[in-house]
């Protein structure tokens, strides 16, 4: 039976033994304080001293205790180098101990199931993915990490199913996010909009009114744009997302209801995701046409 921490009863057995061993230590060392001259008690200390080192050493298997999960005395000692995290397990160890003071059975089994349910969403976060529900939540993400120090260059991928893509007010905020930042040159920004092709049909020259405005006033702010249709994308359905990659720091994915509301926004900090999105970004800039390119070949409806 695996504890919390994964180890199994014989595994803290062993480790309890040495703590043991040093608690003894350590009385036997007060007693020689208070009963010994000085010069007893630096003999008493340097047995000691050794002992527990005779006992370090001859662990079983130290490379593999080093190895696994900390004890949860240790756990405290580690955070506290690292005050922000510390102060936040420091009181959700309080809310916890509150926790287990309250003795109804329906609450607690209950309160177990939700701490279950945290402990699964912090086993997503340490894995290096933040999951936010809903538009407002993930909009304020988006523009922190646009303005993070170190970020030059953000890769966009447009899905755009219908007129109302980032036509709403916190879309157009964003947006204007994006134009800021272009345009004084505190960021390049590159973006590929797949059109639905009820919005680009192949017997018009461009897509129809928002997005065709939307794509134009993006270019006239120096984004590099490139467009493709939905239906050039059929034997590559794999590059049919909305996504945006943070340089090499973070990769995006944008999940969208009918109404090109954000349902859901999935952000990971996996270099080896945003190395595959990277890859995935230049097999789609094959099958697209850059916004300027196309604006050579084809009049502006008027």
């Amino acid at each position: 039976m695996k504890s919390v921490i994964n180890l199994t009863a014989d595994e803290l057995q062993q480790f309890r033994m040495p703590a043991t061993v040093a608690g003894a230590a350590c009385c036997v060392v007060f007693l020689a304080w208070g009963l010994l001259p000085l010069g007893g008690l630096v003999v008493v200390v340097g047995l000691m001293v050794s002992v527990l080192a005779g006992i370090v050493v001859g662990s079983k298997s130290p490379a593999k205790t080093r190895t696994e999960m900390p004890l949860e005395l240790e756990i405290p000692f580690l955070l506290a180098s690292d005050e922000a995290v510390f102060l936040r397990y420091r009181r959700a160890a309080e809310l916890l101990l509150k926790i287990s003071r309250r003795q109804d059975p329906i609450y607690r089994g209950i309160a177990l199931d939700q701490l279950d349910e945290l402990v699964q969403r912090l086993t997503t976060i340490a894995s290096g993915t933040l999951v936010f529900d809903g538009t407002e939540a993930w909009r304020i993400v988006y523009e922190r990490l646009l303005r993070s120090t170190g970020l030059y260059l953000y890769r966009s991928v447009a899905w755009v199913k219908n007129g109302h893509y980032w036509q709403d007010e916190l879309g157009r905020n964003s947006m204007a996010v994006n134009y800021n930042l272009q345009d004084r040159e505190q960021l390049s920004i590159e973006r590929i909009a797949i059109v639905a092709d009820e919005l680009w049909p192949a017997t018009a020259d461009w897509p129809s009114e928002p997005i065709r405005a939307w794509l134009h006033q993006q270019h006239a702010h120096g984004i590099l744009v490139k467009l493709v249709r939905e239906s050039a994308l059929q034997s590559e359905r794999d590059l049919l997302q909305d996504i945006g990659i943070y340089g090499s720091r973070a990769l995006g994915i944008q999940e969208l209801d009918e109404k090109c509301r954000t349902v859901r926004f999935v952000l990971t900090f996996d270099y080896a995701k945003v190395v595959d999105a990277e890859s995935r970004w230049d097999r789609l800039a094959f099958f697209a046409e850059s916004y300027a390119g196309h604006l050579d070949r084809f009049e502006l409806p008027r």
